[in-house]
């Protein structure tokens, strides 16, 4: 007689629903956004002498031009040609 052997399962793992990696992705999207905005900002202020006010008025046209990146008005590509055109930065994905 033969005993089958069973397959061992790691006890701690946990299958995860489309559901989970969506959240996992946009909470890595969240941490990453925010560090690039707080190393921008960062050096705004340290190294080019930001004030509270400035960062806010920075922050104000962000947000400006994301809605208008929102309501289709220019997008991402638009503003990286733009750049690339006008002041030789090239941004690469």
């Amino acid at each position: 007689m033969s005993k089958k052997r069973k397959k061992k399962v790691n006890p701690r793992r946990q299958p995860a629903t489309m559901a989970d990696v969506k959240r996992a992705k946009g909470k890595a999207e969240d941490r990453a956004l925010t560090a690039a905005w707080s190393i921008f900002f960062t050096v705004l202020r340290d190294k080019e002498g930001y004030s509270l006010e400035d960062l806010r008025r920075t922050w104000g046209e962000v947000e400006d031009l994301s809605d208008s990146i929102a309501k289709g008005y220019c997008t991402v590509a638009d503003l990286r040609e733009i750049l690339k055109l006008e002041e030789g930065v090239n941004l690469k994905v």
